[in-house]
């Protein structure tokens, strides 16, 4: 691939972070990467450097040949920060639970579990990237971490422009100037992978501790909704319903099972049942369509055998949002039905 090609790749990959970094009069610029420089292993030895034009395998790694380690890990997220470091110099990233790319061998890798990335600047720690390296591959080997990858993100399609763009998205590199390196610490009941990138200015840090996943959302309950309407007098629900209609979709079923079990809990409760939509299109439109579909779940009750006197539906349209009606997450959050408690 032309020289030329492989620059605006690591242009394009380096853009995203230029928001994070400190200003440019502290910070040296970031040498661009002309070459994949050549990692040390865990033992401190040099490994073979990379050529970025070699074909990548079709071999499929086998996880199997990595020696399982007995060490005790620990408390996640395993590596700290260098000591001396202010608040505003480190830069973290974390999630319960989320899904990436590694690289192990010369593929990519899905892996799902608890993430969390550390980044700083090596001018905030006195400290070369020869020094960060070395502290951080002696923490790796210490924990049983074994270098996997053979290859860096570019690497594995060193011909398209377009592939090492989606590649380095995948593995999430934030920049193409950072070397790439993914071990993997093989536990007996756990798989961790821990991913060091670091170029002269910079240091980034991610561990991935794999894990299934677990629920965590659920549907409002009618004990929740209880709790909330003894609490607050209201409750929002977000019920689907067909776009721009108000045919209560089969997966908004159970929510409306939810308020009947509710009301037949407690007979004495009276509720308005109030429609909202967000602010795109007509407000007219929007208050019409809002008394529909208030009246779309009075009408599943009162087919579920609750009386009409303890019911009453209005539609408010875009009256009264809860969110900003600016981007897709506060509209969504505006499209509601609130249950509101009559005394």
């Amino acid at each position: 691939m032309p020289k030329y090609s492989v620059a605006i790749a690591l242009i394009v990959l380096s853009l995203p972070l230029v928001a994070c970094k400190p200003k440019a009069s502290s910070l040296p610029p970031d040498a661009p990467a002309t070459t994949v420089a050549s990692s040390q292993s865990a033992d401190g030895t040099a490994a073979a450097p990379v050529t970025k034009g070699a074909p990548a395998s079709q071999a499929q790694f086998d996880i199997e040949k990595v020696p399982v380690s007995d060490g005790a890990l620990p408390p996640f997220p395993y590596l700290e920060y260098p000591s001396g470091l202010g608040e505003g110099e480190r830069f973290t990233d974390k999630a319960n639970f989320d899904s990436l790319h590694v690289i192990t061998g010369k593929q990519l890798r899905k892996v799902e579990g608890r993430v969390e990335s550390h980044q700083f600047y090596l001018n905030a720690t006195q400290m070369s990237e020869t020094e960060a390296r070395r502290n951080y591959e002696n923490l790796i080997a210490q924990m049983g971490g074994v270098k996997v990858n053979d290859v860096t993100p570019e690497g594995l399609s060193p011909d398209s422009v377009d592939d090492i763009v989606a590649n380095a998205r995948k593995t999430r590199i934030p920049d193409g100037s950072l070397t790439y390196d993914v071990y993997l610490a093989r536990k007996p009941d756990q798989l961790v992978w821990i991913v060091l990138m670091a170029n002269n200015s910079r240091v980034v840090t991610r561990v991935i501790a794999e894990q299934p996943f677990k629920q965590t959302i659920s549907f409002v309950t009618a004990d929740v909704m209880q709790s909330q309407l003894a609490s607050a007098g209201h409750v929002a629900l977000y019920i689907n319903f067909d776009t721009d209609k108000a045919a209560i979709r089969p997966d908004g079923r159970p929510a409306v099972d939810e308020i009947t079990k509710l009301l037949e809990k407690d007979p004495s409760l009276k509720l308005t049942i109030e429609g909202h939509t967000d602010n795109v299109g007509d407000s007219a439109h929007n208050k019409a369509l809002s008394q529909q579909r208030a009246d779309a779940v009075m009408g599943l009750l009162l087919a579920g055998g609750i009386v009409k006197e303890r019911l009453n539906a209005v539609g408010l349209g875009d009256a009264k949002p809860v969110a900003d009606n600016q981007d897709d997450t506060g509209r969504a959050k505006n499209r509601r039905v609130e249950l509101v408690k009559r005394t």
